[in-house]
């Protein structure tokens, strides 16, 4: 998968402060952009979540492939850890160990409001600064 040219899409709860932390964290070790963060609730999401029900898709985050596969949840960690540097051995281990994987992001994801309240205003706007940064990127190595 990291060799494609194209992302992983990862589709994450704008509305939710912790998402978008958690997402610029995964997009600070993105160096080659192979990962491309898109919200639930913007079009792109819409489509490619096309089908799933509104509160299953505001449930977890979803990466989807670019062969159209989507994981949600602890599932989505492994594709996403795949294409990131150095990131095959972590991807190995998250499908190996996919039961605690899923359990641990269930713990996460139950608990996002709680853990968003750790969120300071000034980490949410360089998280928003990062994952702009990193679309606008995207957006330019599509030309």
């Amino acid at each position: 998968m990291a060799g494609t040219g194209d992302p992983v899409i990862v589709l994450y709860d704008r509305d939710c402060g912790w998402c978008r932390w958690s997402v610029a964290k995964v997009l600070a070790l993105d160096r080659r952009g192979h990962v491309l963060p898109e919200p639930i609730q913007g079009e792109l999401g819409g489509l490619l979540l096309e089908g799933m029900p509104e509160a299953e898709r505001l449930a977890s985050a979803h990466a989807v492939t670019p062969d159209g596969r989507v994981f949600s949840g602890g599932n989505a960690a492994a594709p996403i850890a795949a294409v990131l540097p150095a990131g095959t051995a972590p991807a190995s281990l998250l499908r190996t160990f996919g039961a605690a994987t899923r359990a641990g992001y269930a713990v996460i994801a139950g608990n996002r409001s709680t853990l968003g309240r750790l969120v300071t205003p000034a980490m949410l706007e360089r998280a928003d600064v990062r994952i702009a940064r990193h679309r606008w990127n995207a957006a330019r190595r599509e030309r």
